[in-house]
């Protein structure tokens, strides 16, 4: 389109250069000037089309709206250019003529015209073969596979984290994977026993809406197996392909319960290739008003887990530094991600030549059978 407008500019151009230097050939210069004109209105419209379209409309054959020219010659042609080209002879008494300029005569004279003008333009834009453009942003082949490990037994209703844990622990966890868009993330419950809430998906709407579902109380909260909770979560990843597999264990105890030791879990975690990042929710004495020196966090065990996976241990005191610690699992666990499109094209120029030969019957019909002229 660009293209077609700096050409048509240019004739334009030099067609008046020339109607200033010289009279000759006015008329051709006149005709010239009309036709380049046309075109640099057309070359505009499809500058305009394109530009708010918003990519969702392309034409294959650009190069074909030089056609539209040919319905504007044509149309010139039959109105101002048959008067210029044509010879008149001047009678003294023209002045009684009688006017015939009727509903009927205009419609004998001009709609079969227009009609053929309109057939011709819409072939043309047919010819550039339009295209209704889908596009789709596909999921990364290869990415990294997460699963939250989250304690949901009773100790985790304690304030000293605002609310309490839990609620800080969901919070921080919806805000982590609205950070991570192109990974697979899973959920894992535990408490006395260990449910697997949620697969890996991309689907990171319904996972969140998996995370608010969670509540205390949902296995029995008495007890803390981290032992099985992490054999469920390993047990889930390690048929992944993904380049990357890690668990991010969050509680606030120590292992009372369970079939599967804790460090035994963790091994077979590390076998798989599964990287362990584990965090300690509970405010230690003297951090806050609300911690309590009872708390049985047992941060020997998570730091033998995580470092037995190649992970790391961390202890978040509140709200704050366990924002901040999935902050920091995020800048460790980055995805390299070059996005891909998948674009469907669908053609769209069936509608105008259909609607082309529509006009180009309509016009044959009028002018040969119900608008005839008599000379």
């Amino acid at each position: 389109m660009i293209y077609l407008l700096i050409i048509c500019l240019g004739l334009f151009l030099g067609a008046a250069t020339a109607s200033l230097l010289t009279r000759k050939y006015a008329t051709g210069i006149t005709a010239v000037q009309f036709i380049t004109a046309a075109g640099v209105l057309i070359a505009s419209a499809g500058i305009l089309f394109t530009r708010f379209s918003a990519g969702r409309v392309e034409f294959l054959h650009p190069w074909a709206f030089i056609f539209l020219l040919l319905p504007v010659a044509v149309l010139w042609a039959y109105t101002a250019g048959r008067k210029m080209f044509s010879r008149t002879i001047k009678y003294s008494l023209t002045h009684l003529k009688i006017s015939q300029q009727s509903l009927r005569v205009l419609f004998t004279r001009w709609l079969p015209a227009i009609l053929y003008t309109l057939a011709l333009l819409l072939m043309s834009a047919a010819l550039a073969r339009p295209v209704r453009v889908d596009r789709t942003v596909l999921p990364p082949t290869e990415g990294i596979d997460i699963i939250l490990l989250l304690d949901v037994s009773a100790s985790m209703q304690k304030q000293d984290f605002y609310p309490n844990r839990f609620v800080a622990a969901q919070k921080t966890a919806l805000r982590f994977i609205s950070q991570r868009l192109n990974d697979r993330i899973g959920v894992v419950a535990f408490a006395k026993d260990a449910l697997l809430q949620a697969p890996l998906t991309l689907d990171h709407e319904a996972l969140s809406e998996y995370i608010a579902s969670l509540y205390l109380g949902m296995v029995d909260p008495n007890y803390t197996a981290i032992g099985d909770g992490l054999a469920v979560s390993a047990n889930h990843l390690k048929d992944s392909k993904a380049k990357s597999k890690i668990i991010i264990l969050l509680t606030d105890g120590d292992s009372n319960a369970g079939t599967i030791e804790p460090l035994m879990a963790a091994k077979a975690a590390a076998a798989y290739g599964i990287r362990v990042y584990t965090i300690g929710t509970a405010a230690a004495p003297g951090k806050n008003p609300y911690a309590n020196a009872k708390d049985e966090i047992n941060e020997g065990l998570l730091l033998e887990i995580a470092t037995k996976t190649g992970g790391k241990f961390y202890r978040a005191n509140n709200e704050n530094e366990l924002s901040q610690i999935y902050d920091t699992i995020n800048e460790l666990e980055k995805t390299e991600f070059s996005p891909s499109t998948s674009i469907h094209r669908t053609d769209e120029y069936q509608s105008l030549l259909g609607l082309a030969l529509c006009f180009l019957l309509l016009g044959l019909l009028l002018e040969k059978i119900f608008l005839i002229q008599v000379p």
